[in-house]
């Protein structure tokens, strides 16, 4: 990212303010892609591609969650996520420089997921991340139709996944009807 900010500082027409309000955004939009795409992980489609997918990219992840080594989402696979979502920003916003600010966003609240997942999983999570914590390990092994938001609950508020206090239930495959 500090390629692109270094770009961005010598490149971009908009003002500091501008670029921070992109980046803000993108961090904010963040929140909603990481709830959809966390979402999308536990809906049972009956297509065996997509459930081939979904447990490669998260169900063996809610089956073995000490292993750390399938918690993050490594660089080979993050790479054309980014390329795509770099394309589509453009493609949307019309300027290379307000698509990487967005970007810059994204990806700092991609890395903010990565450390409060980390965290969450960890023996002794980070300061102040205790509410988080409680929610994602909710998830993962008492409801994990609940709290897809790792690094918010605000998504689960809004679309009525975010339940306090809710009954546990055995988690099974990680897998909900659509």
């Amino acid at each position: 990212m500090g390629a692109a900010a270094g770009w961005l500082a010598t490149h971009s027409t908009l003002t500091l303010g501008g670029l921070l309000s992109l980046w803000l955004g993108g961090l904010a939009a963040w929140t909603l892609l990481e709830w959809l795409l966390h979402r999308a992980m536990h809906l049972d489609t009956g297509i065996a591609v997509i459930a081939r997918l979904q447990d490669s990219a998260h169900l063996r992840h809610h089956r073995e969650p000490d292993d750390l080594e399938h918690s993050i989402i490594r660089l080979r696979n993050s790479l054309p996520i980014t390329m795509l979502l770099f394309g589509i920003l453009v493609l949307m916003l019309g300027q290379v420089d307000q698509a990487l600010a967005v970007l810059c966003g994204l990806i700092t609240g991609y890395l903010l997921y990565e450390g409060v997942h980390l965290s969450a999983h960890a023996l002794r999570p980070l300061p102040g991340l205790r509410a988080l914590r409680r929610l994602h390990l909710r998830h993962h092994f008492a409801r994990n139709d609940l709290a897809f938001g790792v690094t918010s609950p605000v998504w689960d508020w809004i679309f009525g996944t975010y339940r306090a206090g809710s009954e546990p239930r055995p988690s099974g495959s990680g897998l909900r009807r659509a």
